[in-house]
């Protein structure tokens, strides 16, 4: 094996189908943090341009929505294999 060669198990995807990706999981994740905000505590829901909880929690749901999405992403390529 050549230095700095790994072998890769999943097609190559395109840049434009990773940012696809993550513009999919971060509306996503916002629709839902947003749509359960009214109903957290009030030190869970973010207020407007302020560094709070509930940015940070917006931000965990996102990431586990980009998560599932590249686990299902997965899961398609090897069922096509």
């Amino acid at each position: 094996m050549l230095l700095g060669s790994m072998p890769t198990t999943l097609p190559k995807r395109s840049v434009l189908s990773g940012l696809g990706e993550t513009f999919f999981a971060v509306v996503l994740g916002n629709i839902i943090y947003f749509w359960v905000a009214p109903y957290l505590p009030r030190e869970l829901q973010h207020e407007l341009f302020h560094p709070d909880a509930g940015l940070l929690l917006d931000f965990l749901v996102c990431a586990g929505v980009f998560g599932l999405v590249r686990l299902v992403r997965r899961q398609l390529a090897s069922r096509g294999k």
